[in-house]
């Protein structure tokens, strides 16, 4: 056993994904594809939303090799790590940001038929999203690793095959995986299940300083399982390491700090709006109580300022409700 900084600490995890033989064992793996050039295009790793929910998003260009067709192909990898369970619309949005951005395409260079001249097209990347869960899906969805990828149907309701690499399907459509850290193999068997395993917290040392995890080094004896280990060893012997822990460990604590401050502002906000609500209505009922009587004193005869006396309201008030 080795102990080693948690790997779902935004710092250990950017480290570990920086490193492009480690990043390319991964994303490889749960891909099921052989990254032959990986290159990392973002810097905003961390993202911070309005309401205080945070976001890592790393975003990859790859030429990968399809593992049977040993086809290579282009394509843009969009990896995010999240633990709140409101974040689906910040995953749909940056995955917007992926089929709208000109940087995920390829110029092609074609000739017309007729004429002996080039032109450029620009041919969109397929899009394969991952997304690192510290929650969930629910209940019939237990499974450590999910992926989904499009499928098309004829009028009759049948599976229609449509090659892989289609330029229009491909262009339009996107590849996801899903893994659910909560839910990763306590004795894993299978190799994507081994290399995930580093992320399993069950392997924390304190609970109260989760910062450590103690995991078996010797649970896979292959190269990218000892790869993604040195990688973690040598993030833990890194110096600078520790104070960049501390800090994310104390924006941490404000971010949740900040969050149940807003949560407690909103909570009072909608007792104010419920008071407010409670308040206006008792109002428009004590009117409506009011013309009612009015408007029988007035059917009995009763003159207006005699109502107004009566009433202890003003004669303006009661000639309004008989208008």
């Amino acid at each position: 056993m080795v102990k080693v900084y948690n790997p779902i600490y935004d710092t250990v995890f950017k480290y570990l994904m920086e490193d492009d033989k480690a990043a390319k064992v991964l994303l490889g793996s749960i891909l099921n594809k052989k990254i032959k050039v990986l290159t990392l295009k973002n810097n905003d790793y961390t993202i911070v939303t309005a309401d205080g929910m945070k976001i890592v998003r790393l975003d990859f260009c790859a030429t990968i090799v399809d593992v049977k067709t040993k086809q290579e192909e282009v394509v843009t990898i969009e990896l995010q790590k999240a633990f709140d369970e409101e974040e689906v619309v910040r995953f749909r949005k940056y995955l917007g940001l992926q089929y709208s951005n000109e940087a995920n395409t390829i110029k092609i260079a074609k000739k017309r038929r007729k004429k002996d001249e080039e032109y450029v097209v620009m041919k969109p990347m397929h899009i394969y999203a991952i997304y690192i869960l510290g929650h969930t899906l629910g209940t019939g969805l237990e499974y450590s690793v999910l992926k989904g990828k499009y499928v098309f149907y004829n009028l009759d309701g049948k599976v229609v095959e449509v090659p892989r690499h289609h330029e229009f399907a491909n262009g339009l459509t996107h590849d996801l995986s899903i893994v659910q850290i909560p839910h990763l193999a306590d004795k894993p068997k299978k190799h994507i299940e081994k290399l995930l395993s580093i992320f399993d917290q069950r392997q924390v040392i304190d609970k109260d300083e989760p910062k450590y995890v103690q995991i078996d080094e010797t649970r896979d004896h292959s190269e990218d399982y000892q790869t993604l280990v040195t990688r973690l060893l040598s993030a833990t012997s890194d110096d600078d390491m520790r104070g960049k822990i501390a800090f994310e460990e104390e924006m941490e604590r404000r971010f949740k700090r900040e969050r149940y401050e807003r949560a407690e502002l909103k909570e009072a906000l909608d007792d104010a709006k419920s008071v407010i609500t409670e308040q206006h209505n008792l109002i428009v009922e004590k009117d409506k109580a009011l013309s009612a009587s009015i408007k029988l004193l007035s059917s009995l005869g009763i003159a207006p300022d005699k109502i107004a006396g009566q009433l202890d309201i003003p004669l303006d008030e009661v000639n309004k409700a008989l208008e």
